[in-house]
């Protein structure tokens, strides 16, 4: 309390004029008892409030924590360097066709899996990329690590994980689900694995002699892409 030096009344700490007859207050006016008071004060009445938010916050964020834990193994069929070679040629010899011609390609799961983790990974500077092949859906995989996130010598490792169902609709693989590690995206946060793919693939200059696509067509571990040149 402080005691008001006109009138003697008791108010409140904190106010700065009294309430009785509204002298301005002095501080050094205190009681003996409220000094004593403040000086007992506890440690935790002064960090109540921390002690209650980060916990609450640790609680909001440990769920999505769990549910972005990057998935980081690759899917369907283990690749080979000589596959790898296969699209290479296949993807090279698109160019090489003249205008309105056509043609037709059929790759495998493996050949797809060996481009992927030989050639685009390097182009796109991620971890990993992979693909399941079933009928009339494409399952798309890709992971990076993230290193030197922190300030000056401090490397803080982040995996980010990303999954796409695809499905063929005319010349296009248009996603119909997707996921940041296991959190599934919805409605308009599907663009987030629509960019993701897109920076991918575009980092690859060879691949856009596949801009001419017509028709893509998907069975269990092979996929038929039918190119016109433009």
């Amino acid at each position: 309390m402080i005691i008001c030096m006109k009138c003697g009344m008791d108010n409140q700490l904190g106010r700065v004029f009294c309430t009785s007859c509204g002298t301005k207050l002095d501080l050094s006016r205190m009681s003996t008892q409220t000094i004593a008071d403040s000086n007992k004060e506890s440690w935790l009445s002064l960090h109540w409030q921390k002690l209650v938010f980060y916990p609450v916050l640790i609680i909001i964020l440990l769920p999505v924590g769990f549910m972005m834990w990057p998935r980081v193994d690759v899917i369907g069929t283990k690749g080979t360097q000589a596959g790898n070679r296969k699209i290479e040629i296949q993807i090279a010899a698109l160019a090489n066709l003249k205008t309105g011609q056509k043609s037709s390609y059929l790759v495998s799961e493996e050949d797809l899996n060996s481009y992927f983790q030989t050639t685009l990974v390097k182009q796109a500077r991620v971890s990993s990329m992979s693909v399941n092949l079933s009928k009339g859906l494409v399952i798309v995989r890709m992971a990076k690590v993230f290193y030197d996130l922190g300030a000056g010598k401090t490397k803080i490792p982040l995996a980010l994980s990303i999954d796409a169902k695809c499905v063929p609709v005319g010349g296009k693989l248009r996603i119909g689900q997707a996921w940041v590690g296991h959190l599934k995206l919805a409605g308009p946060l599907v663009k987030i694995a629509e960019k993701a793919f897109s920076f991918v693939f575009a980092s690859e200059p060879k691949l856009a002699n596949l801009n001419g696509i017509e028709e893509i067509t998907v069975d269990d571990g092979k996929l038929s892409v039918t190119v016109v040149k433009k």
